[in-house]
C-alpha cells in the first residue's frame, strides 16, 4: 500500500530530511549535515526565501516504510525566463526505484500547483539562491561536489515516465589542479596588460573585514551578468545578507576575486572547498569530534594527523559583458592558482547552461572538461 502525507513540523521535516539515506547506502553519497538540511528547508528558518514563496512537501510510504519524497512550490521571486504567473516548481524528489510510488508523489505536487491554478510544474528545482536544477543524467561516478546535486542515475527514468520532458540542461565542468596549462597563466599576463593599456584594471582579493560591501558588489556582479541566463534567481539584500552568514566560515579570502577597471567593479569569481569532501565521514552528524575534523579540513585550525581537503569548486564566475572575455580568463586563472598554492588538486565549475555558449567555450580554454549533466524538465498541468 502507498501513502503520500503532507509534512507538517519539524518532526515531520525530520523525516523528510532523513528519507533519502536509505537509498543513497549503495552509492557514492555523502549526506549534507542534517542541522544544514534543517536550516536549508525550514519555512520557519532563516531562510529569506520562503518569504517569496509557498511551498508543501510531502513524504511517501510504501507498506509503513519512508519511500520518496517531493516538494511542491509557487514563487514570487524574479526568475529569469519563467512566467511565474503560469508556472509552479517541484523539487527534492527522491524516490526508491518504483513507478508507483514516484507517480503517487507527483501527482500530489501536481494537484497542489493545479489548485494555485498553475499550468506548467519544472523541475527539479531548489528554491536558494544558489540555483539548484535538474536531476543528474551523467557523471555518476565522479564525488559530489558542495550546493550541486547527486541522484540515482535511475531517477531519470522515473520522472521521464511520469510524462516529463527535457526543459534545458546544465553542465559541470572539471579541472584537473595538477595540470594547468602555462598557455592559460600566459594569456591571462598578456590579456591584462592589454587591458591594462586602456585604463587601469585592478583584480583584487575581497576584503574579508569589510565583507557586507564586498558582498554588495557580488549581487551588482551577478544580478547584471546573469540577467540573461535562464534559471537565475536574482537577488535582493535579504538573500545576500543570508549569503554572507552561510557561506563565510567556508570562504578562502584569496579564493573570492574582485576584478576592478578605472575603480569600478566589473567581475567576480568565487572558489569555495568542497564541504562534502570534509563531512564524507561524519554521516550528516555534528558532534565534537567531527567539528574538530571540519575546523582542520578548512584550515581553521591545525591539526597535523589529519588529512587537507583536496577538491573545490568554482561556484561564481560572472563578469559584465564587455570585459568577459578577458577578465573572466584572468578571475579564473587566479582562483584557481589559489587553490593549487593550498594543495587542491581538482576542482569543479558549475553549473553553467547547455546553450551559454561563450562562458562554455571559455571553460574550455581554461582547461575545463564538461564531466556531469543535469536535467530540468517541464509538463504541461491539466
Amino acid at each position: 500500500m502507498i501513502e503520500i502525507r503532507e509534512i507538517e513540523g519539524k518532526k515531520d521535516l525530520k523525516k523528510f530530511i532523513k528519507m533519502p539515506y536509505e537509498i543513497y547506502k549503495r552509492y557514492n553519497f555523502v549526506p549534507l549535515l542534517k542541522a544544514m538540511e534543517m536550516d536549508n528547508l525550514n519555512p520557519d528558518g532563516k531562510s529569506p526565501v520562503f518569504k517569496k514563496m509557498e511551498i508543501v512537501y510531502f513524504l511517501a510510504y510504501r507498506d509503513g516504510k519512508p519511500a520518496g519524497r517531493i516538494s511542491a512550490y509557487t514563487a514570487t521571486h524574479p526568475v529569469v525566463g519563467i512566467d511565474l504567473n503560469k508556472t509552479g516548481f517541484f523539487g527534492y524528489f527522491e524516490c526508491i526505484n518504483d513507478f508507483d510510488v514516484a507517480q503517487r508523489l507527483f501527482e500530489k505536487a501536481e494537484d497542489f500547483l493545479i489548485k494555485k491554478k498553475k499550468k506548467e510544474v519544472v523541475g527539479p528545482a531548489s528554491f536558494a539562491y544558489d540555483g539548484l536544477w535538474g536531476v543528474q543524467i551523467e557523471g555518476f561516478e565522479r564525488m559530489q561536489m558542495i550546493m550541486i546535486p547527486f541522484h540515482p542515475h535511475y531517477y531519470r527514468n522515473l520522472i521521464e515516465k511520469c510524462g516529463f520532458k527535457k526543459k534545458i540542461d546544465f553542465f559541470a565542468w572539471h579541472f584537473n589542479l595538477n595540470d594547468a596549462p602555462l598557455e592559460r597563466i600566459n594569456k591571462a599576463k598578456r590579456i591584462e596588460k592589454i587591458i591594462n593599456s586602456k585604463g587601469k584594471l585592478l583584480i583584487r582579493p575581497a576584503n574579508m573585514k569589510n565583507l557586507r560591501e564586498e558582498m554588495d558588489i557580488v549581487k551588482r556582479i551577478y544580478n547584471k551578468a546573469w540577467e540573461n541566463n535562464w534559471g537565475t534567481v536574482l537577488l535582493d539584500d535579504a538573500d545576500i545578507e543570508h549569503i554572507k552568514n552561510e557561506l563565510k566560515p567556508v570562504l578562502i579570502p584569496d579564493a573570492v576575486q574582485i576584478a576592478e577597471f578605472n575603480n569600478e567593479p566589473v567581475g567576480i569569481a568565487v572558489g569555495i572547498p568542497n564541504i562534502f569532501e570534509a563531512i564524507k565521514d561524519m554521516n550528516g552528524k555534528l558532534n565534537p569530534v567531527n567539528i574538530i575534523k571540519l575546523l582542520y579540513r578548512l584550515g581553521k585550525i591545525p591539526f597535523p594527523t589529519l588529512p587537507r581537503l583536496k577538491t573545490g569548486r568554482l561556484l561564481i564566475l560572472g563578469v559584465l559583458e564587455k570585459y568577459r572575455e578577458g577578465v573572466g580568463v584572468m578571475l579564473a586563472t587566479k582562483v584557481m592558482e589559489v587553490g593549487r598554492r593550498l594543495g587542491y588538486k581538482e576542482a569543479e565549475g558549475s553549473l553553467t547552461l547547455e546553450d551559454n555558449y561563450a562562458i562554455n567555450n571559455l571553460i574550455r580554454r581554461l582547461g575545463g572538461k564538461p564531466y556531469k549533466r543535469f536535467r530540468v524538465y517541464y509538463k504541461e498541468l491539466k
